[in-house]
């Protein structure tokens, strides 16, 4: 489930069984964004679920490159999401 949130509110899931956690999308990776949704947004997902599964329930392929934010820190796709988690995701960037 996604929901819009609003600047600067964090928040926890009041069921046990579930986590929230903020998203935000950047660059391409938007095009991920629910529609009506343009910016950080609320997202649930079952306790104990991981990055990987976040990016799976958002739609984001398994093999795409993301590079993952979660409370501000570098993570990985095994990484477990505390609920009240802010995620961030980024696309690598190239240049020359």
């Amino acid at each position: 489930m996604a929901t819009a949130r609003k600047e600067g509110e964090r928040q926890h899931s009041s069921d046990p069984g579930v986590v929230a956690v903020t998203v935000t999308l950047f660059a391409d990776l938007r095009r991920y964004l629910p529609p009506g949704v343009d910016g950080p947004h609320l997202r649930t997902v079952p306790a104990g679920s991981t990055v990987a599964d976040l990016l799976d329930a958002i739609g984001i392929p398994t093999d795409a490159e993301v590079t993952v934010g979660l409370n501000g820190e570098l993570a990985d796709r095994d990484d477990a999401l505390p609920d009240g988690a802010d995620v961030m995701l980024l696309s690598p960037m190239e240049g020359g």
